[in-house]
This record gives C-alpha cells, structure tokens and sequence, in this order.
C-alpha cells in the first residue's frame, strides 16, 4: 500500500489495517515455531548421516537465518504499526480542531 492510500484510510481503517498486519506476524511466528520444530525433529536423522557436530553446526546457521528474519519482518510492522498509529493520531488531532473551529463558528454566529 503506498503513502498517498494510507494517508486516504480513516481511523478506524488505519486499525484494521494495524490489526492484519499483527495477525500476520503472528502467523508468521507460528510458522516459524513449526519450521524450527521440523528442524529439531531432522537433527536425529541428520545426526545418523554424520557426526552431530556437522548437524549441529548446519541447524544453528538454519536456526539463525529463520530468527534473523523473523527478527526483520516483526520489526518492519513494528515501525509500519507506529507510522499508521502517528498518522492515525495526526489526523484525529486535525478533526478535533476542525470541529472545535466550527463549533465556536456555530456558536458565535447563534448569538448575534
């Protein structure tokens, strides 16, 4: 989604969006619990093919790429959470304003 469409989102989109994007790093954490589990699971056969020093070694560089980009991808929709939520609180601010102008607007012109 580019800049110019989130910036045409409202609030309550703006939310929904921050919910998706925390479901889909849930997912991907699932995922990534399920792969490392598989992982641990071929390290027994692994370690009837060669020494399990060699495994060993083999699964923690499988294990540090997974985490790495688990790592990268959680902190991605962190930083994407927090514009949306700053831009979500910029344009609620502009709202209140507008609402507060024209409601002294309102007011002063009843009275006269």
């Amino acid at each position: 989604m580019t800049e110019k469409e989130l910036k045409k989102l409202n609030r309550y989109q703006l939310l929904e969006l921050l919910v998706v994007q925390t479901e889909r790093a849930d997912r991907l954490q699932a995922r990534l619990d399920e792969t490392e589990k598989q992982l641990r699971e071929q390290h027994v056969q692994l370690s009837s093919l060669g020494s399990i020093a060699e495994a060993s070694l083999h699964l923690r560089g499988v294990f540090r790429a997974a985490q790495d980009a688990a790592d990268t991808y959680i902190e991605a929709a962190k930083k994407k959470a927090d514009e949306i939520e700053r831009e979500a609180r910029g344009r609620a601010e502009l709202m209140i304003r507008e609402a507060a102008i024209k409601a002294a607007t309102n007011t002063n012109g009843s009275d006269e």
